[in-house]
């Protein structure tokens, strides 16, 4: 029985059509699998704040001619790259040194703006100390909020592993009951913010304008965040 030409003409366009819609639905299903598995592989967010920036260069050395700005934003890239190597998504207030915002009101309220938009589970405020009045002074200090908090659990891991790094005096944990920080009291995620050191120390500013001090502290920071990381998981 001979088929007619028209209707040989459907039967090859319904097998196209089908097909089609084979192939259609096969990339469909591999674009949403591979979305899938890449939103997965984020354990957590992060949101790095690099200190002042732009128009504001925070503490400065004029003998080193080094500014807290660009010390900062340097171990903050390092501290990204880290991270994402541990599939942790980096989220920044800033990654040039530029900023959108025009004095330091705005700029803080604009970090923390940042972080609470992006749900960050983690925001990490970066910069370095200056005590011009005298130069002996050193060490690290990290800021939290609240004892018995998430905050200090990542502080202390902080705090720990700079200090193991051996470069400098561990000035120890830090609370917003000695001094009110804009960026730590408005930021709704686990908040901390870390002074590297002392601008004004000659031993600690050497340190932190060398690729390896940068670098030691890039590592110091991303460990104490995988760290507490592990340390929420287990107590959920």
């Amino acid at each position: 029985m001979k088929v007619s030409y028209k209707k040989r003409i459907l039967i090859r366009k319904r097998r196209f059509y089908r097909r089609l819609f084979a192939l259609l639905l096969f990339i469909t299903i591999i674009g949403i699998t591979i979305f899938i598995r890449c939103s997965a592989n984020y354990k957590f967010t992060v949101c790095i704040d690099p200190g002042h920036g732009g128009y504001d260069p925070g503490a400065t050395n004029s003998i080193y001619r080094a500014d807290e700005k660009d010390i900062v934003l340097d171990v903050s890239l390092r501290l990204a790259k880290i991270l994402r190597k541990e599939d942790i998504k980096v989220i920044y207030t800033r990654k040039k040194d530029k900023v959108s915002w025009e004095n330091q009101r705005e700029s803080l309220s604009e970090r923390s703006k940042i972080s609470n938009k992006s749900n960050a589970d983690i925001f990490i405020s970066i910069h370095a100390n200056n005590f011009v009045k005298d130069t002996n002074v050193k060490g690290t200090e990290v800021w939290c909020r609240f004892k018995n908090t998430e905050d200090e659990i990542l502080a202390k891991e902080i705090s720990n592993e700079l200090s193991s790094i051996g470069y400098t005096k561990d000035r120890g944990l830090k609370y917003e009951e000695d001094k009110e920080l804009y960026v730590l009291k408005n930021t709704q995620a686990t908040s901390v913010l870390v002074e590297l050191g002392y601008m004004s120390n000659p031993e600690d500013l050497k340190f932190l304008m060398s690729k390896e001090g940068k670098n030691k502290c890039a590592e110091a920071i991303a460990q104490a965040i995988i760290n507490y990381y592990k340390t929420i998981k287990i107590e959920e």
